[in-house]
Parts: structure tokens; C-alpha cells; sequence
């Protein structure tokens, strides 16, 4: 064992309670006598609820001992557990890294391959500092911190840029897997940029996954809305003198924007949710995926509806394992367009069992000028059809068609 293993060893012997506020597992020791004397310390600890140097003497051989004998020679202090349990989880991941190096550099294998097997590997040596397991007594202090954060005025969710979504779902919540869904023509492309754009300016992390679109196109979307320019203005070069000087102050402020895009159009769902976990490494506060039903299922199936419902759930559990809000864009079955009323509903969503399953919220965009010219251009709605927390309803937004842009409705 290293000299800090040996110090977290020694005082968690001497503050029990202390111990079992670290977030460490026998994996995390360098050899095998620490990984068994960590699963000593929490095995005593778990059942009941003590462990001191001489009741676990008696759960150990000699060699345990022996090395118990040797950790309580250092000087340790149990105020700095949390000091030491750091210095022993991030040596761990070194270990971890090291070793993924080295099974890399001895593999000859098809480079495909080998890429998935390394961003596998990866992933699974990170880990992730994400708290899983709490008392009635954490729970209930962490639960009370939110309620009074609430109460005092503070939006639990990140703030989405549109007052009417920020009443009616307070924000865009950790955890939370949000579906946007409508028909091909609504904007649910530019819906996904102007939700990344505005939690940009508020300051979140951000990032945009195109299945879709490619970079540059994506990126005259960006440019026309921050800009009040025509989207297809820009696509023709059609720009007058004021035109570029309201281009390059629009440019360079999304320039500055925390906002990372990928433009991932032959990509899988594994492959996009590995690249976000390393984005996430870096700062990630949210992510949108655009969209479901064009992204490439892992495995391939007859079943297609079953392949979409396991890319749903895995963006879910991204979103809580990473504890962000995941936004996934959806379409929509077109055997609504064969009814009068025209406005989506649950049962329109393509292969919508799972993904009903486990989305928290579902947000659907109508736009009735698409199917009806005598409408005003500039109306829109979202239909919040589902949300775990809250209520459903329908909220009326603004739609500038050139620009690509969303307004809320009271704009």
C-alpha cells in the first residue's frame, strides 16, 4: 500500500463516521492487501456499524496483519479523510488510464475495433464522482436544500432563455431526459440551437450533437439567428455592407459562447453518449441530440422500434448517471397529418412506447401555418404533453422563420 492508502486506513479506524462518508471502493487500493483490508473496514462497518484496529485483526490473516501493523505506524488525522480518499481515487484512475495504455500499445486488432474497445475502457475507468447512495438523513437535508433554494427565489433547473418554459417546467432539470418532437418543417432543428444558445449565454456548458445537419450548416443557423439575418440570405452570399458588419459582431459573440457542436452523421448512439462523457470531463452542463430516429442503433435488430426505445433509454441514463439535462429531438408519425386537428399527442411519437417510458418530459411543436396558409406565419405552440413534475398544457410561442428562431409568445 502507498503511505496515503495507509493514512485513509488509519483514520477511518479512528472516526468511523468519517469513514463512511468517504466514496471509496477496495478497487481504488493499489495491491491486494489494501483492497482487502478496505473491504475488512466496510464489511464491519456496514454490519455493525464500528470497526477498530483490534476487531479487525480478527477478520484478517497474517499478511493482513501484518500490513494493518505498518498503516497504523502513520501519522494521519481523520479531518483529513477526504484529502486522503482524493489523493487515493485520483492515483487509482492514473493506474487505470496507465494500464488502458499499455493493452492498447500490445494490440495489433482491426483499428475499428480497437477505438470502441478504448473509448469502452476508458469510460469505465472514469467512473464518475456522481453520489448514489444516501441516508434518510442526507436525503432529506439535500431535499430541503432545493425546497428552500425554491422558496427563495432560485430556478432549479438551468434557465432556458424562454420565460413561458422556464414557468411551466422551471428550467431544464439535471436528470431530467426531455423529448422535443414534431413533424419534419416544425423547427425542432432550430428549437435544439436555440436551446443550446440561450443556456450558453446564461453561462451553462453546452453542447449540440447533429445527426442531421452538417457543421456548416449548423452554423449559418447559429450566425442568421444571432445576427437577424435571413438563414437563406447567408446560404446565397445576399449580404449588404450593414448585413456583414451585423454578421461579424453575431460571429464572434457565438465564438466566445462554452458551446461545442458535433457533427456526427454515421455516428451510434454509444458513439455520441462516449463523446459526451468526455466532453463532460471537461465541463458539460447540457446536451442536445438531434435527432432519434436518424441516429444509428448499437446493435443491430429486425425490431426497429425496440432499437429506438434502447437509444432513448440510454440518452436517460446518460442524463442521470452525468446529471445533466439531456434534450433528444424526436420525429413525429405523419399519420397525424391525416386527421383534422393536426395537433400532435403522445401517440404520435414514432416508436413511442419506450421513448414515453423514459422521457420525464415531452415537448411537442405545432405550427398550423405549416398546414394551413391562411394561418399567421409567426404562430406557434408547444405542447408539453408529458412532464413528471408538472403539469401539461400548452404554451404559445413566436416563430421567425427566416432567422430559425423561437420567441416566447409574449415577446
Amino acid at each position: 500500500m502507498t503511505e496515503t492508502e495507509m493514512a485513509l486506513v488509519q483514520a477511518s479506524l479512528l472516526d468511523n463516521d468519517a469513514a463512511m462518508s468517504v466514496d471509496i471502493s477496495a478497487d481504488d487500493f493499489s495491491n491486494q492487501g489494501g483492497k482487502t483490508l478496505w473491504q475488512e473496514i466496510t464489511k464491519l462497518l456496514t454490519i455493525h456499524g464500528s470497526c477498530d484496529g483490534v476487531t479487525l485483526q480478527t477478520e484478517l490473516d497474517a499478511d493482513g496483519r501484518a500490513l494493518l501493523g505498518e498503516a497504523m505506524k502513520i501519522a494521519s488525522s481523520p479531518k483529513q479523510i477526504e484529502t486522503y480518499a482524493g489523493i487515493v481515487k485520483r492515483e487509482a484512475r492514473r493506474r487505470r488510464l496507465h494500464a488502458t495504455a499499455r493493452d492498447m500499445l500490445a494490440d495489433d486488432g482491426d483499428p475499428d475495433v480497437m477505438v470502441g474497445q478504448l473509448m469502452t475502457r476508458l469510460l469505465e475507468s472514469e467512473g464518475g464522482d456522481r453520489k448514489a447512495d444516501y441516508s434518510s438523513q442526507q436525503l432529506m437535508a439535500r431535499t430541503l436544500e432545493r425546497i428552500d433554494a425554491a422558496s427563495n427565489g432560485d430556478q432549479l433547473g438551468l434557465k432556458t432563455g424562454w420565460r413561458s418554459i422556464d414557468k411551466k417546467l422551471g428550467g431544464w432539470h439535471a436528470g431530467d431526459l426531455t423529448i422535443i418532437a414534431g413533424r419534419p418543417g416544425m423547427g425542432k432543428s432550430a428549437f435544439g440551437m436555440n436551446a443550446v444558445v440561450n443556456a450558453a449565454r446564461l453561462g451553462a456548458k453546452v453542447g449540440f450533437v447533429s445527426v442531421e445537419m452538417d457543421a456548416v450548416s449548423l452554423g449559418m443557423r447559429l450566425a442568421a439567428s444571432a445576427a437577424g439575418l435571413s438563414v437563406s440570405d447567408l446560404r446565397r452570399g445576399n449580404l449588404g455592407r450593414n448585413d456583414w458588419q451585423q454578421l461579424t459582431k453575431a460571429s464572434n459573440e457565438i465564438a466566445q459562447l462554452p458551446l461545442r457542436v458535433l457533427d456526427a452523421p454515421s455516428w451510434t448512439m454509444g458513439q455520441v453518449i462516449r463523446q459526451c462523457h468526455a466532453w463532460h470531463r471537461m465541463g458539460l452542463d447540457m446536451v442536445v441530440i438531434d435527432y432519434l430516429q436518424r441516429t444509428k442503433p448499437d446493435i443491430k435488430t429486425d425490431r426497429h422500434d425496440l432499437a429506438i426505445g434502447q437509444m432513448a433509454k440510454d440518452c436517460k441514463t446518460m442524463a442521470a448517471t452525468l446529471e445533466i439535462p439531456v434534450l433528444l429531438l424526436s420525429q413525429l408519425s405523419r399519420t397525424l397529418e391525416q386527421r383534422q386537428d393536426k395537433r400532435p399527442t403522445m401517440s404520435d411519437l414514432r416508436e413511442s412506447g419506450q421513448i414515453e417510458q423514459e422521457a420525464d418530459n415531452v415537448l411537442m411543436l405545432y405550427r398550423d401555418h405549416v398546414y394551413n396558409e391562411a394561418s399567421d406565419e409567426r404562430e406557434g405552440e408547444i405542447l408539453v404533453e408529458k412532464q413528471r413534475q408538472g403539469p401539461i398544457g400548452m404554451m404559445p410561442m413566436l416563430w421567425d422563420g427566416p432567422r430559425a428562431l423561437w420567441i416566447d409568445g409574449d415577446y
